[in-house]
């Protein structure tokens, strides 16, 4: 049984692994070994390699100069040791999770996260 690109063993119903094996995809029990080739109606896809834009990285400052707005914290800076930072607070997790602290130190800008 194949859907969604998953596989379940047919001799003990443990979910399969789909596993490079000679040049081709097989899935593979981890519980008991079993080896299945996927049919041609299988329903999953393989990507060998995933490609990311540079553009489509997020930016936490695009413009240096608008840190001056940011209030200042005192808070040690992992890269120099300066004890003044500006401070950010964004929600980059979701809603239910705590906000994450962008501090970005006052001497060498260097830029780092906190999360509660």
């Amino acid at each position: 049984m194949a859907a969604d690109g998953w596989m379940l063993c047919p001799e003990c119903g443990s979910l399969m692994r789909p596993t490079k094996k000679g040049g081709k995809i097989v899935f593979v029990c981890p519980n008991c070994g079993h080896e299945a080739r996927p049919g041609a109606g299988a329903g999953f896809s393989v990507t060998s390699k995933v490609v990311s834009d540079p553009a489509e990285k997020p930016v936490i400052i695009d413009n240096p100069d608008e840190l001056i707005s940011l209030p200042k914290v005192k808070v040690i800076c992992p890269n120099c040791g300066n004890t003044e930072a500006w401070l950010r607070i964004e929600q980059t997790r979701s809603a239910d999770e705590p906000p994450t602290r962008i501090y970005t130190c006052v001497k060498c800008k260097y830029t780092w996260r906190e999360y509660s």
